[in-house]
């Protein structure tokens, strides 16, 4: 859950670091001795810590979280996608966020249906309902998917005859939900990560 904020703390830390080591170390270039300075900087560094960390989260978010389009799922590079995203899709739209993700692709059915056997089979023990429960290949309609709260956002065109499909659900709740609609072959998911 605290993942987005790591990278920007490690950043920030070792360029404050830094910068705390280089004015210690030209201390006495402004005829200060370096005790004070260490001091000093390290004091304002303390002060800075928040800001600069929020300042370096907007610059890094701004790259790794919106929307992204590929072409196929093995140019996606980001784990936490490529475990919901069957290799096989392609024409991908992706809406990313710290805690999970939107996805718009075409696929087919058997391709779908393989991918889903195959995370099943491997993480189906994990999981804190079984495929049965979840009634996985069932027709749903466009008003039981809660489609304005899921999906309008995305300015997505709603499915004209969507079948519901699960992953394996996580004890913390991560886990997908896939939607297909097999006229057009495509898929609209949205999984959660925490």
């Amino acid at each position: 859950m605290l993942w987005p904020l790591a990278l920007p703390f490690k950043i920030t830390i070792a360029l404050l670091m830094a910068l705390v080591a280089l004015l210690t170390a030209l201390a006495p270039i402004v005829k200060w001795k370096r005790g004070k300075m260490f001091k000093i900087s390290l004091a304002c560094g303390c002060l800075a810590l928040i800001p600069s960390c929020m300042g370096i989260m907007a610059i890094i978010d701004s790259q790794r979280f919106g929307t992204f389009q590929y072409n196929s799922g093995s140019e996606v590079n980001d784990f936490r996608v490529e475990r919901y995203l069957p290799a096989k899709a392609r024409n991908i739209t992706l809406k990313k966020i710290s805690a999970g993700h939107w996805a718009k692709y075409s696929i087919s059915k058997a391709d779908l249906l393989s991918y889903l056997d195959a995370i099943w089979d491997r993480y189906g023990e994990y999981s804190v309902t079984s495929r049965d429960q979840l009634h996985d290949g069932e027709p749903v309609s466009v008003d039981s998917i809660d489609y304005d709260r899921m999906f309008a956002d995305l300015k997505w065109p709603a499915l004209k005859n969507p079948i519901e499909f699960h992953s394996p659900i996580g004890k913390d709740g991560d886990g997908a939900i896939y939607y297909f609609d097999a006229t057009t072959e495509t898929v609209y998911h949205r999984a959660g990560y925490w």
